[in-house]
């Protein structure tokens, strides 16, 4: 009887929730919660009411009582994610959420939650600001010390990451969390056998470690890679949930030691578990390119502040995988051109005028610049420039150059055909890169990226320089001349050296530039061009005229 009853209440009070009676759902929900107290369901219907409500702070004891009686549950964990990151709780949430995604290795929700954190560079900067607080006066406290490095590296303050990794790498070395983003960071400083180092070390107390599977199978020899192949396997199988980590370690172990057309299949099959979770959305993408470039309509004057402080800002973008990476290193080979890496702040500063299609105006554009400024990564004294080699800035480009006008935007060109082979055998993890994981989505972006380029190219004009990496590669003295020239810097015969430049590098890109610049991974996509049809299908070829897409 006490059963039905309580089924009756839980009808009613969804009913009123359908029906968009929001107050008399909670009043429901909550007479459900005083009489049925050992009945999740009235605690997950009162948050999500007050959720409903925009009342996040209310919601969140229902979903942490809801989650707590059924821990099994991902609706009511991803309830609690969603309703902490509203609330402003970013490092809760941030823990939170990737804590239970270990749980929910695929939950899609989850993922929307983890995604919209690492979107935003002021929850990171956020993070920061409290670790740093509990910092003053708990100054070794490693677990602080390692969320604030991880923050800071998300918003390119890159020496103050490694600074913390280090120090809580000295205080904690045996902690396998802090000992892998050591070896990440020594892998990224050009220290390849100081990182396999550490990662072998954390494999041989714990051999299902995912990420330290993963990171070894895209670093180790062709030799090395039979003996990992057997500890990937075992982790599979010992897994009840399908990890892309491993599913994606094992597609590059079999590229070593069987080829790249014999792994393809595997790879598709871990992409196709990443896109279940974290789909790219077409008709989002196509807002988002109309919204941008209608604040910026071709043919009228662009809203252009009158800032032309030094260091000139060079915007490096294209596609990723496009050379972006080799430009920038190029570039900071050069005396006094500072590298600043990826930084997120062309979207973060753009965000509020892209989703309410505001006018952007000579007043928030010296704004924009001012802020950017203040909040990027500090930059040696004497630096004449400095670069910003965000690829996805191809769709930020009209607010950077109207905030900035002298800054100088170099596009890189590439075959999308190989760009789009480099993205599907690679891992992103990023929530902005979620195209990668779908062939069709690879070709929608490419096509999406030209879309921008040809209306930043119309209002911009001779201030975007676009710069085709087949030729870069194949003559880099005339074309490195020739962007040097571009952005009234002087020319040094290092800029054909980027491998002997010793900046950190924090992207897909850090084993290839750290080679000589080579024409070798040129056409790479034609050996197995069968496995990547949907994708060489979707691009437009009029789009694309410099390749033959036809």
């Amino acid at each position: 009887m006490q059963n039905q009853t309580a089924k009756t209440l839980k009808g009613k009070a969804v009913a009123a929730l359908d029906a968009g009676k929001l107050q008399q759902a909670l009043k429901k929900a909550q007479l459900g919660i005083k009489k049925f107290p050992k009945d999740s369901d009235f605690h997950a219907i009162s948050g999500f009411v007050l959720t409903e409500l925009k009342q996040y702070k209310k919601s969140i004891p229902h979903f942490v009582e809801a989650s707590r009686m059924k821990p099994d549950d991902p609706q009511f964990v991803e309830n609690l994610a969603n309703a902490l990151m509203q609330t402003g709780q970013i490092p809760k949430a941030l823990e939170y959420t990737e804590q239970k995604l270990e749980q929910f290795p695929n939950n899609k929700e989850l993922n929307r939650v983890l995604d919209e954190i690492h979107l935003k560079g002021s929850n990171w900067r956020s993070i920061v600001e409290h670790a740093t607080s509990k910092l003053e006066t708990d100054p070794d406290n490693v677990d602080l010390l390692f969320k604030r490095a991880r923050a800071l590296a998300k918003i390119g303050f890159v020496e103050d990451n490694s600074r913390d990794i280090d120090r809580a790498y000295e205080l904690e070395p045996d902690d396998n969390k802090i000992a892998f983003q050591k070896a990440i960071n020594l892998h990224q400083s050009g220290d390849k056998k100081g990182s396999a180092e550490i990662l072998w070390r954390i494999l041989q107390e714990k051999p299902e470690h995912s990420a330290s599977l993963l990171q070894l199978s895209t670093m180790i020899s062709k030799d090395e890679a039979t003996e990992l192949m057997g500890a990937v396997e075992a982790a599979i199988s010992n897994n009840d949930n399908e990890l892309l980590e491993l599913e994606f370690a094992k597609a590059h172990l079999l590229s070593k030691t069987a080829g790249l057309d014999a792994a393809l299949p595997q790879f598709a099959k871990a992409n196709a578990i990443q896109h279940d979770s974290n789909p790219y959305n077409f008709a989002e993408e196509e807002k988002k390119l109309h919204n941008i470039t209608s604040l910026f309509p071709i043919g009228t004057e662009v809203p252009t502040c009158g800032e032309s402080e030094a260091p000139v800002p060079i915007f490096v973008l294209g596609q990723p995988r496009s050379g972006t990476t080799l430009m920038e290193m190029m570039l900071s080979s050069a005396p006094e051109i500072a590298g600043c890496g990826e930084l997120t702040l062309g979207a973060d500063l753009s965000h509020r005028f892209v989703e309410s299609q505001t006018a952007f105006t000579v007043t928030d554009a010296s704004d924009y610049a001012q802020e950017f400024r203040k909040l990027m990564p500090p930059i040696p004294d004497g630096s004449v420039a400095f670069v910003d080699k965000m690829p996805h800035n191809f769709q930020r480009a009209g607010f950077l150059l109207a905030a900035f006008p002298n800054a100088k935007v170099i596009n890189m060109l590439r075959d999308p055909r190989d760009v789009g082979l480099s993205k599907w055998i690679r891992r992103f993890p990023a929530g902005g890169m979620r195209y990668a994981s779908s062939l069709e989505a690879i070709a929608h972006s490419a096509n999406m990226y030209r879309r921008y380029m040809a209306h930043w190219d119309a209002v911009f004009g001779d201030r975007i320089l676009t710069v085709p990496y087949e030729k870069l590669v194949a003559d880099p003295k005339t074309y490195s001349q020739q962007v040097a020239a571009f952005c009234g810097i002087d020319w040094s015969e290092t800029m054909m050296r980027p491998e002997e430049n010793t900046k950190q590098v924090r992207t897909a890109s850090l084993d290839q530039v750290r080679n000589k610049i080579s024409t070798k991974s040129i056409g790479g996509w034609q050996s197995v061009s069968e496995h990547l049809q949907p994708m060489l299908d979707g691009f437009d070829p009029e789009l694309w005229p410099e390749y033959n897409l036809s």
